[in-house]
């Protein structure tokens, strides 16, 4: 076993302990052998190639710009990690002599087989965008193949890193891997005039990344696209899935099953309509930045719906039922459900929070010092690493050296303390999704007229769209 290997398999389980939830799709766009450059944008600095490294099976390797290999103990790490330094005139003397020497690298491992991620970019990612990227990548993907006689087989994989908020502390995140670019189909251009084949496989990269990931270039726009994709959510992404029937499992099955559940921060159907919501967005934002220039009263006319449509549901603090179920038929058993829960669960929230509280508040804090977002994001992960692990061995050590407990129930209590961590995040969501179903709240209150009427007002929001969706459709498909 490499020690690649063995750092993507650690960095994995810590992924799983960080994030709420790590989704990706499209991954059997990415052979498993051949040549493969992997182009993505880069929302999160260095966290990014952690995320696609963990993604996928295959090693990577990462061209990285060299300033990231200036601290021998973080050169070493990026080497083990396969990463191969670019050099910036900015940065290093006699920067294109050595550049040379690293593409031919480059082209040696495509040559073998190997996959090679890139950020075409340069540069982390604006917010909700993806950067004009530089010609870099495709130069050298061209290259590679002219070669080997353009018989080379290079495929390109977009892949689209999507944060739910570079902002939050253990976010949820989806990466979405598109389909494959051929490189050898740009051979007969690039034989004729190089740099116009530069130019086309460039800008095919960039339209199939802002496909991948969320590219919002008009931010009210793109407030707009997040409402609709809201309010659009089906009934069935909302259905919960039925587990696996516990009937043919064994005790101890049974037993790790639940104990592996307090490590669940998302349900199966939380991870879904976060990736619905991720993927339906931009797709949302595709009809919507067509219909500025070719159907702005329809746009308008939706625009004004979904601003009343927020405003009564802010007003009656029913954005939850309202955006997923208006007729719960056993409304009265899900708010005593909701009820037990709140109650019974406060004990376990209270110990999570006396315990955890110091190293998410210190995390939160510290990595707000730094005004890049995306490197703010990298933060978070580093610190709440190094303060969450330092604060519950400090717990064990004070444990075993100052209480007359029996070794299994010390063990026992360190381990609680990353599940009930994650569990005051849970019930504090769950309270806030659910606080007017608890009944000290709302003593089975009801709002039948009014959730009737904005039901109505949100079908005729659907319907809308749908009519603007369809212009679209036939307008792209005239087009092409």
């Amino acid at each position: 076993m490499t020690l690649y290997t063995i750092l993507v398999r650690l960095l994995r389980v810590i992924n799983r302990l960080y994030f709420v939830e790590v989704r990706s799709t499209g991954r059997a766009h990415v052979p498993d052998t051949g040549p493969v450059l992997l182009a993505a944008n880069h929302p999160s600095s260095i966290l990014d190639s952690v995320l696609m490294s963990t993604a996928l099976p295959r090693p990577i390797h990462y061209l990285a710009r060299s300033g990231l290999f200036r601290i021998p103990l973080v050169a070493w790490f990026f080497r083990q990690m396969g990463a191969i330094p670019i050099y910036r005139s900015a940065e290093t003397r006699h920067a294109s002599a050595r550049n040379r020497t690293v593409f031919n690298r480059v082209y040696e491992l495509f040559e073998s087989g190997g996959c090679v991620g890139i950020f075409p970019e340069g540069q982390n990612s604006p917010t909700a965008q993806v950067a004009p990227l530089r010609t870099g990548a495709a130069r050298m993907a061209l290259e590679a193949e002219a070669r080997n006689d353009y018989a080379l087989g290079l495929s390109i994989i977009p892949v689209g890193i999507n944060f739910e908020s570079r902002e939050l502390l253990t976010a949820a995140v989806l990466l979405h891997f598109g389909a494959p670019i051929c490189v050898a189909d740009y051979g007969a251009l690039y034989r004729t005039d190089p740099r116009a084949a530069v130019q086309q496989l460039t800008a095919d990269i960039q339209a199939a990344l802002r496909t991948q990931a969320v590219h919002i270039e008009d931010r009210q726009a793109g407030q707009l696209a997040e409402d609709l994709s809201e309010i659009l959510q089906t009934a069935d992404t909302r259905k919960k899935q039925t587990p696996a029937s516990s009937e043919s499992l064994s005790y101890g099955q049974r037993a790790l099953r639940w104990l592996m559940q307090w490590y669940w921060r998302t349900t199966p159907t939380d991870s879904a309509a976060f990736e619905q919501r991720m993927l339906h967005r931009a797709r949302i934002y595709d009809v919507l930045r067509w219909a500025v220039s070719h159907a702005p009263d329809a746009l308008r006319d939706l625009r004004t719906r979904v601003e009343r449509y927020k405003d009564h549901a802010s007003q009656t603090r029913l954005r939850y039922v309202l955006s997923h179920s208006f007729a719960e038929p056993h409304e009265r058993l899900l708010r005593l459900r909701m009820t037990l829960y709140a109650v019974l669960m406060a004990p376990v929230v209270a110990f999570g929070f006396v315990h955890n509280a110091v190293p998410y508040l210190s995390t939160k804090l510290t990595a707000r010092r730094f005004d890049n977002e995306a490197v703010r994001g990298f933060a978070y992960f580093v610190l709440g690493i190094a303060l969450f692990g330092a604060t519950y061995m400090l717990i064990g050590i004070g444990l075993w050296r100052y209480t007359d407990l029996h070794w299994l129930q010390r063990v026992a209590y360190v381990a609680l303390l990353p599940p009930t961590g994650f569990a005051v995040l849970s019930y504090r969501r769950t309270l806030v999704l659910y606080r007017d179903r608890i009944l000290v709240r709302t003593a089975f209150w009801k709002h039948e007229d009014l959730v009737t009427f904005l039901r109505e007002e949100r079908v005729a929001i659907a319907q809308r769209f749908r009519a603007l969706h369809e212009r679209f459709a036939e307008a792209s498909s005239s087009a092409s």
